[in-house]
């Protein structure tokens, strides 16, 4: 069931002991959008928790971790934030997959796998679609919540430069910025300060950056033996694959970096020329037109001729 913002605010004010769940791999608008949910609903009494995430990074553990559930903590109401499908669950939400009561989310390729779906793809970010959320609760906004959603916001928006970014993308920070964040320094801390690990990571992504299509396609390779070798983990790696468009004449954007266990994660980013969202979902995966991604359980050489392929095949299919 489709719903809208009041009759998700509705669902939430009439339950209680509410679990908030986040994706794999969580990043600063899944991360955000649970701390600001769980501290908004504390604040009107509500009893709630977010689910325990083991690949949160460092940058956006403490969003969350104080909000961990206590062992004997017996969830009623199941809320997820961010997650455009179950696939994308955390090992430890295994058990909540098709039990979800309530899906909060911006992702165009959600098909709504929740009892009621909040789902706007119109929002850049969906601390956007949250934030509305707890303005329809009553909640007031401290400043610890305004931070949470202003990390989403800021995150998934580029710290405001994509194309996603709209009025209400701006509105909805101003109301953070009103709160009393630092606004300034959050975007530092973001986008401006790097790990020498990071530093070394986007040296070897430039280094190594393959281009085809007459310049139109990059791909950009991490092997687990370099990530390994420099150090990086996952928070050094987070929104790295925008790197690949960021070089003139990229309309599609292609970084594979290879897991542990050998198998292979895929991001793509793309220009307002190309879908990324449809050149993923080609491979199984899906995102937003701009920034999409997939996995493949085969290793880097078969994943990346089959991602040339098919994102060749868009590029021509769009001349």
């Amino acid at each position: 069931m489709i719903v809208h913002v009041a009759e998700a605010a509705a669902a939430l004010q009439a339950h209680d002991d509410i679990l908030i769940l986040t994706h794999r791999r969580p990043d600063g608008d899944t991360a955000g959008c649970a701390g600001a949910l769980c501290r908004g609903l504390r604040q009107i009494g509500k009893r709630a928790y977010i689910l325990e995430n083991p690949e949160i990074t460092r940058r956006y553990a403490p969003m969350i971790t104080d909000c961990y559930p206590p062992e004997d903590f017996n969830p009623q109401y199941i809320v997820s934030t961010d997650i455009a499908e179950e696939k994308l669950f955390p090992d430890t939400a295994e058990q909540y997959k098709g039990k979800v009561d309530l899906v909060i989310d911006h992702h165009g390729s959600n098909e709504g796998f929740g009892a009621k779906n909040l789902i706007r793809a119109d929002a850049g970010a969906c601390a956007e679609v949250l934030y509305d959320v707890l303005t329809a609760l009553g909640c007031r906004l401290t400043r610890e919540i305004a931070e949470c959603i202003y990390v989403g916001v800021s995150t998934d928006t580029g710290c405001f430069k994509f194309s996603n970014t709209t009025a209400h993308t701006h509105a909805v920070a101003a109301a953070c910025l009103t709160a009393g964040i630092d606004g300034g320094e959050i975007n530092r801390a973001l986008f401006e300060t790097k790990s020498r690990p990071r530093f070394e990571m986007e040296r070897i992504v430039f280094d190594t950056m393959e281009f085809h299509e007459g310049g139109a396609i990059a791909v950009a390779v991490l092997w687990r033996k370099d990530i390994d070798r420099v150090g990086a983990d996952m928070d050094d790696l987070d929104s790295i694959a925008s790197l690949t468009r960021q070089i003139e004449g990229v309309q599609i954007g292609i970084t594979m970096t290879e897991k542990a266990d050998g198998t292979v994660r895929v991001s793509v980013r793309t220009t307002k020329e190309m879908d990324a969202s449809a050149i993923c979902k080609r491979v199984g995966g899906g995102g937003h037109v701009r920034a999409a991604g997939a996995s493949f359980t085969c290793g880097m050489d078969e994943a990346k001729a089959e991602m040339l392929r098919v994102a060749k095949e868009q590029f021509h299919a769009a001349d």
